[in-house]
C-alpha cells in the first residue's frame, strides 16, 4: 500500500550556479536537494516532522525524561527470563538502599510533590532517571502525559532485546523529539500503533492504554476468568474497552494497577497523569525485579490494587517469559477512531543549498522551478527534477535525482545531470552528508559538477511543535562547483567556498528561509498549505544582494514526494 507522506520541496538554485557565462550561461541548476522525499527525512522546520526534535535538556513538553537510569544489580538489561525469585529479593534490597540514598535528594528537588499520593512512587523513578522534574523544580503530578512522553519513559525505565524490526510510522519521523523512544518501545513489544501506521505521538494517552501496554510488554497473563476478576475490584469494569479486558486483568493479578483516590474506580478511559504513569512503571518495575516493593507504611500503597505487604507475603513468582508477542493499541472504540490520513505537508529549511538530509529505500519525489528571469537575460525559464532513495539513513543513506535545465528554452531533457547524495543521520536530528551534482550529464549543461560536503542539525525552541518559532534547521556545508565565488567561477579558479542555510518555522505551515549559496544570498518563504497533501510552495528572491549576476531575480520552486 502507497502511503503519502509528507515533502520539503525547496527551490532549484537558478540563480545561484556554477554558471560558466556561455551561450547557456543562464541555463536554471537545481541542487541535489531540491524536490525532496518524504518529510521525515528533511530538517525543515514544519509540523509533525523530523524539525521536531528532542534536545538533551529536558523541555517543558518532555521533561518526563531523565538521563539513562543507573544499572542496578538486577535491572532490566538482563533477560527477563534469567531473573529468579531469589535474585529479585537480593535486587529489591541492593536497590532499596540506593533508592534511599537517592530520595534525599530527590525530596529537594521536586518541589510539588511532597505530601502528594504518589511521592512514594515518583521519587525512586526519578532517582534511577526514569522521570523528570521540570527546570522549575516541580513536578507537576496531575499534568497529562503523552503517548510519546510514555514510550520515552518506556525506553527509559525497560531496556531490552528487541523482538522485532522498528516501522516507520507517518506522523512520527526521525526529526520528531520522541521518535528514537517511540521505536524502541516499538522494538521492545511495548507499542505500536493505530491502523495506517499512525502513532498520534502528541495525543494525550488513556489509563488503559498504559495497562495494556505494561502488562503486554512484560508478557503477563491471567490467572482467573477475566470479567470474575475485574468485576470483583472495580465498580466500573465495564467501562473498560473489550480488546484491553485481558491486559488490564493481567495488570490487576500482577498488581501493576494503582487508583487514586478510590480504589474500586479504574476509570480506564481517563487522560492518564503524570503520578499516574509514575505509579504504573513503579509496579511495573516491582514485578520484573528491579526496584523493591513499598513497605505497607507508606500512603501509596492504600491505592494498590490488591496490595500485599512484602513484610507478611512472600514476593509474586516470575512469570515474565521472553519478549515473544507484538502489542497494538488500538483506539478505545472503532467510533473513537480520529481518522487521520498520513499525508502532511511541511514547508522546508533551504532554498539554493543542499543539506544533510535526503532521501532513503522506498522514499521518491518530482519538483519543478520557474524563474521570472535567467541570469543576464530578459527571458524566464525553469526546470524539473525527480528522483528516488535507497538504503537506510541510520545506516547510510543515497539519494539519487535527475535533473533537466533550460526546460522552457531547450526542451525536456535535452541538458541533464544526475546527482548523487550520501547521508547519515544521528540521534539528536544531526545529520552528515556528502554529494556530487551532475556526476552524469545529458546534453551540454553549463554548471559542470559540484562536489560538496554539509552538516545539518535542527534545534527544537518551544515544547509544543504547533506553536509560533518553535524549530530551528541549521546547514553548513563546504563545496566546489557552483559553491564556488562568482570572481572564482568567472576565472575558471578551482577552489571550495562555504555555503550554508537557516530556515525558522515561523507558525505550523510556513518557515521563512536564508539561503547563502556560495555566491549570493537568497531570501524565500516556504508554504505547505494543504496539511494532509505533501504539496509544498517556496517563493524567493534570489542575489537580493546583488553579489552575483545581474541582480535580484524571482523564483519558485514547487514540489511533491511519497513514499512506498
Amino acid at each position: 500500500m502507497r502511503i503519502y507522506k509528507v515533502a520539503a520541496y525547496t527551490l532549484a538554485a537558478l540563480a545561484s550556479g556554477d554558471l560558466g557565462y556561455s551561450a547557456c550561461a543562464n541555463t536554471p541548476r537545481f541542487t541535489s536537494n531540491h524536490p525532496k522525499p518524504p518529510a521525515e527525512i528533511f530538517a525543515s522546520p514544519p509540523f509533525t516532522t523530523a524539525t521536531y526534535p528532542k534536545t538533551d535538556l529536558a523541555t517543558e513538553s518532555q521533561s518526563l525524561l531523565g538521563t539513562k537510569p543507573r544499572q542496578l544489580s538486577g535491572s532490566l538489561t538482563e533477560d527477563f527470563t534469567k531473573s529468579t525469585e531469589p535474585q529479585k529479593q537480593e535486587n529489591a534490597i541492593t536497590n532499596e538502599k540506593q533508592l534511599k540514598t537517592d530520595r534525599v535528594a530527590q525530596q529537594t528537588l521536586l518541589s510539588d510533590i511532597q505530601g502528594n499520593w504518589a511521592q512514594s512512587f515518583i521519587e525512586p523513578l526519578a532517582a534511577l532517571g526514569v522521570i523528570k522534574g521540570f527546570p522549575d523544580g516541580t513536578f507537576r503530578p496531575d499534568a497529562p502525559v503523552t503517548r510519546a512522553q510514555f514510550a520515552a519513559m518506556i525506553q527509559k525505565a525497560f531496556q531490552k532485546n528487541p523482538i522485532r524490526n522498528g516501522v516507520r510510522f507517518v506522523d512520527t519521523p526521525p526529526y520528531y523529539w520522541a521518535n528514537g523512544a517511540i521505536q524502541t518501545a516499538y522494538e521492545m513489544g511495548f507499542l505500536e500503533g493505530y491502523p495506517g501506521r499512525i502513532f498520534k505521538p502528541e495525543q494525550n494517552i488513556p489509563r488503559v492504554q498504559v495497562l495494556v501496554s505494561l502488562a503486554t510488554g512484560l508478557n503477563l497473563s491471567v490467572n482467573q476468568t477475566k470479567p470474575t476478576v475485574l468485576n470483583a475490584y472495580f465498580q466500573d469494569s465495564s467501562q473498560i474497552p473489550n480488546y484491553a479486558v485481558e491486559q488490564v486483568a493481567a495488570a490487576l493479578q500482577n498488581r501493576i494497577v494503582v487508583d487514586y483516590p478510590n480504589v474500586q474506580n479504574l476509570n480506564p478511559n481517563q487522560v492518564a497523569t503524570r503520578a499516574e504513569v509514575a505509579a504504573f512503571i513503579y509496579q511495573a518495575l516491582v514485578k520484573a525485579g528491579a526496584v523493591p516493593e513499598l513497605a505497607s507504611s507508606q500512603v501509596a500503597t492504600q491505592y494498590i490494587v490488591d496490595y500485599r505487604s512484602p513484610e507478611n507475603s512472600a514476593p509474586p513468582v516470575a512469570q515474565v517469559e521472553d519478549l515473544r508477542r507484538s502489542f497494538r493499541i488500538r483506539p478505545i472504540s472503532p467510533e473513537d477512531l480520529e481518522i487521520v490520513s498520513g499525508i502532511v505537508g511541511v514547508p522546508g529549511s533551504s532554498v539554493a543549498s543542499p543539506t544533510a538530509f535526503g532521501a532513503e529505500f522506498g522514499d521518491v519525489f518530482v519538483g519543478g522551478t520557474y524563474q521570472s528571469r535567467a541570469r543576464f537575460t530578459n527571458r524566464d525559464d525553469g526546470a524539473l527534477e525527480f528522483g528516488f532513495g535507497l538504503g537506510e539513513r541510520r545506516i547510510v543513506g543515497l539519494e539519487v535525482a535527475v535533473s533537466s535545465f533550460s526546460t522552457f528554452r531547450e526542451g525536456l531533457f535535452t541538458n541533464a545531470g544526475i546527482s548523487l547524495k550520501l547521508h547519515h543521520l544521528f540521534p539528536d536530528n544531526f545529520g552528515i552528508a556528502a554529494g556530487v551534482e551532475n556526476i552524469g550529464t545529458f546534453g551540454s549543461p553549463d554548471g559542470g559538477s559540484s562536489v560538496y560536503g554539509v552538516a545539518s542539525k535542527v534545534f527544537l525552541l518551544k515544547d509544543n511543535v504547533t506553536k509560533p518559532f518553535s524549530a530551528l534547521t541549521v546547514s553548513l556545508g563546504v563545496g566546489g562547483g557552483r559553491f564556488r565565488s562568482e570572481y572564482d567561477v568567472q576565472r575558471r579558479i578551482g577552489s571550495t567556498n562555504v555555503f550554508g542555510s537557516v530556515g525558522l518555522r515561523v507558525v505550523e505551515p510556513i518557515s521563512v528561509i536564508a539561503d547563502w549559496t556560495g555566491q549570493d544570498l537568497t531570501l524565500g518563504t516556504s508554504i505547505a498549505p494543504f496539511r494532509n497533501f505533501p504539496l509544498v510552495i517556496t517563493p524567493a528572491v534570489a542575489d537580493v544582494t546583488g553579489n552575483a549576476g545581474d541582480g535580484a531575480r524571482f523564483i519558485l520552486g514547487v514540489g511533491f514526494g511519497y513514499s512506498f
